[in-house]
């Protein structure tokens, strides 16, 4: 018999990502992300997951839902200023 925790165990939240070519690097969230911490793991580990896959961004779409974070003003800024594009997700 082993006991398990059904509520209350704790928690861990992470953004990753993928790619056709594989898994891209992930990073652990320490508390709650916004979208200041959005953009600085886009800017990290995102565009570190590109290079090395020795991908373009000019080669890849980027999915995400509509998250609060996702769609802030300053992540629609980032996607522009680093020229990435974003496939359309309906609300």
């Amino acid at each position: 018999v082993q006991g398990i925790v059904k509520f209350g165990g704790g928690s861990l939240m992470i953004w990753g990502c993928m790619t056709s070519q594989g898994l891209g690097y992930c990073c652990q969230i320490e508390g709650k992300m916004n979208a200041a911490l959005y953009c600085d793991i886009l800017g990290n580990e995102f565009l570190d997951s590109l290079n090395f896959y020795q991908l373009s961004k000019r080669d890849i779409i980027f999915q995400q839902d509509n998250d609060p974070k996702h769609t802030s003003l300053a992540a629609r800024k980032w996607f522009i200023e680093h020229q990435v594009e974003l496939l359309q997700w309906p609300p």
